[in-house]
């Protein structure tokens, strides 16, 4: 297929070209996605890699991609099918060539056509991804709205590291295969009732919390599993050229943990993941995990806002009107 400027459609691009459309395009700083971290994204089990494409000139060169991540949502109670859009990327040397555009509408017509309800996709507060957002869905005449607008919590190394002990407690282990049927109800009931949740199906969560490349998940256990706690470790590309490491608090839930647990919990993670000498550590602040544990740690307000975007697919499936949220459980990437 090809599009209104003469670059052609690809499916499924090959990730390391990808990566590296990434490395050459991003702002820094940035994470570094290179393949791992992009398989950790768009492979999952019930993922569906069909949703990811790109651009490429008459000559191959890959110009543009992105992707449309499938999994179910509970929103206002009531089950869906949900795309979530991430990693739109252009070519600097093709800024200004018509390409974002074509994609966008190309995606949402396979979404469509796929029978997805719901489309989600997060842009920075005053980024113009979310202009870009606005227009495309405007042109196809669908309905979108910023449901909710979040900002992240972090620390730093050197002002977490003097509340830590030198070795964690005896409660804090990582997560094993077998966690897993332990663990099912717990990981079935996180995000609660908030309104917007994503449901993780049985078959993601080894790899979810286990297998998947960058990830670590830790479980409180004083007999039996009580809590757990999935985080990636993710390389930073610097604008000086370096990188760092940092931790982001991907999958939380602190079950039926005290506040003296959870903090030992978090306090625990932190000491075994000294090692990575991480300089930063980041949890989504978006309503779904109670966070004065994580307070407790010196994690503070980041700058950095996000907008939540919330489109109609279909829009004779959804039962009720676009409607904000105050809290939701769903990936940031």
């Amino acid at each position: 297929m090809t599009t209104n400027n003469e670059f052609n459609f690809i499916v499924r691009p090959d990730l390391q070209a990808v990566s590296e459309l990434m490395t050459r395009t991003w702002a820094r700083p940035c994470w570094s996605y290179d393949v791992g971290l992009l398989e950790a994204h768009i492979l999952r089990p019930s993922g569906d890699p069909s949703l990811n494409v790109g651009q490429v000139t008459p000559d191959g060169e890959l110009v543009s991609f992105q992707a449309y991540m499938p999994f179910a949502v509970n929103y206002f109670g009531h089950r869906y099918r949900a795309v979530f859009a991430s990693f739109l990327t252009v070519s600097p040397d093709f800024h200004g060539r018509g390409l974002a555009g074509p994609q966008q509408g190309w995606l949402i017509d396979q979404a469509k056509e796929q029978g997805y309800d719901i489309y989600l996709t997060m842009c920075e507060v005053g980024a113009a991804s979310n202009r870009a957002v606005e227009r495309i869905f405007a042109k196809k005449r669908l309905p979108v709205k910023i449901i909710n607008e979040f900002s992240y919590l972090a620390t730093a190394r050197d002002l977490v590291g003097p509340l830590l002990t030198q070795q964690p407690s005896a409660n804090t282990r990582a997560y094993h295969r077998e966690d897993g049927p332990v663990l099912a109800e717990q990981i079935s009931a996180l995000g609660g009732d908030v309104p917007l949740k994503k449901i993780i199906p049985a078959n993601d969560l080894d790899f979810l919390f286990l297998d998947r490349k960058h990830a670590v998940t830790f479980v409180y256990d004083d007999g039996h599993p009580r809590a757990l706690a999935n985080l990636l470790v993710l390389e930073v590309l610097l604008p000086d050229g370096g990188a760092q490491r940092n931790l982001y608090f991907d999958n939380v839930s602190f079950g039926d943990l005290s506040a003296a647990e959870q903090s030992t919990f978090l306090s625990d993670i932190l000491v075994q993941l000294r090692s990575t000498e991480y300089q930063f550590a980041f949890v989504p602040n978006i309503g779904y995990l109670p966070v004065d544990a994580f307070r407790q740690l010196r994690f503070r307000t980041a700058p950095r806002r996000i907008n939540l975007y919330l489109a109609a697919l279909n829009e004779p499936a959804l039962t009720r009107e676009i409607a904000t949220v105050d809290r939701f459980y769903l990936d940031v990437y």
